[in-house]
């Protein structure tokens, strides 16, 4: 601070200008903050603002919001200098959050009373993994059963119609394990259902996954009761409570449900083909993938088909419920690859 000229006497002069260079104690610099998104995230946002040097006051310290799932973290706010301070506090960081883009720059700190700087612009928030929170979910019209009839199967060494592998009765990347069955479809050349491979079904407590085709040729029962019977693997049957004889016509019925899957989506080039590759531990079943700017087809062995190679490519992966997740094609066929992402669980 500049003086004015004054005429006041010498030694009055000398007090005031002593008490002018005398230490101050200083504020501390503002905490960073960071504004709260919607559900889903789980991370601290911005940290607080260091305190100004020299004669500064204290460092502030604050915790910012939560980041929401799907969107930006909240800015850190850069920290005010200190009272009488040389320099303003550090500026706040970016709020990280999980699953979510990531956060925006906290903005500079302005000078305090006697500082001589703002604070200099925070850093930009981090993104996290994690999955969006819970969404509707809905199955077709058209796939609601009719009465339950239902027959039993094994499958010692499979890979099945939909392309699930597994061995001595176990399927793997499905709800349960030993838990499958096989739907009716036209042909092993028309598997007109397969849109259904990979959904699962509950019979009384048991869930019970979709992997198979049972084609009418050879099988009565799925010809006589194509929208009703189902051919279970026979654990499937005894969780399920029901006997394996399409006579019996009062059993416990079954319904479509969401998976309650564990862990992430898996895919895995078809073998020989750099060009096809099956999609499986979802949710709901897949409606469409698509990579670039080719959009894949089901086949009747359960693979979705490119024109062109699709290994080590970025995708997008749609389920019934126009549910959108990206994930990474694998560059090894016949190799499962946990895609690090998972669709959002059904209300």
């Amino acid at each position: 601070m500049r003086l004015r000229k004054s005429h006041l006497p010498a030694l009055a002069l000398v007090a005031l200008f002593v008490a002018c260079s005398s230490d101050q104690t200083g504020s501390g610099g503002a905490g960073g903050v960071s504004n709260a998104g919607g559900s889903g995230g789980a991370a601290k946002g911005g940290q607080g603002g260091g305190s100004g040097n020299a004669n500064g006051g204290h460092a502030g310290t604050t915790t910012g919001g939560t980041g929401g799932s799907f969107s930006n973290g909240g800015s850190g706010q850069g920290g005010g200098s200190g009272v009488g301070g040389n320099a303003s506090g550090g500026a706040g960081n970016g709020g990280a959050q999980a699953g979510g883009a990531s956060g925006n720059g906290g903005g500079g700190g302005n000078a305090g009373h006697g500082g001589m700087g703002g604070g200099s612009g925070g850093n930009g928030g981090t993104s996290g993994g994690g999955n969006a929170g819970e969404t509707s979910c809905s199955f077709p019209s058209g796939w609601t059963p009719a009465m339950a009839t239902y027959t039993t199967y094994s499958l010692p060494n499979p890979q099945t119609a939909c392309g699930y592998e597994g061995s001595n009765n176990n399927i793997k990347n499905i709800a349960v394990a030993g838990n499958y069955a096989a739907i009716p479809g036209n042909s092993s050349s028309d598997f007109n259902t397969k849109d259904r491979c990979g959904a699962c079904v509950q019979i009384g407590d048991a869930i019970v996954t979709i992997v198979d085709e049972c084609p009418f040729s050879g099988n009565t029962p799925c010809q006589n009761n194509p929208g009703g019977h189902l051919d279970l693997s026979t654990d499937a049957a005894s969780a399920g409570k029901v006997q394996g004889d399409p006579s019996l016509k009062k059993q416990n019925q079954w319904k479509f449900v969401p998976c309650p899957i564990n862990g992430n989506v898996v895919v895995r080039l078809k073998s020989m083909n750099n060009n096809e590759f099956y999609v499986e531990n979802e949710i709901l079943p897949i409606a469409s993938v698509k990579c670039g700017d080719q959009t894949g087809s089901r086949q009747s062995y359960g693979a979705w088909h490119f024109n062109n190679n699709v290994n080590g490519q970025s995708c997008s992966v749609t389920d019934i419920a126009n549910r959108t997740i990206n994930i990474t094609v694998g560059n090894t066929q016949g190799q499962n690859v946990d895609t690090g992402v998972q669709f959002p669980k059904c209300k």
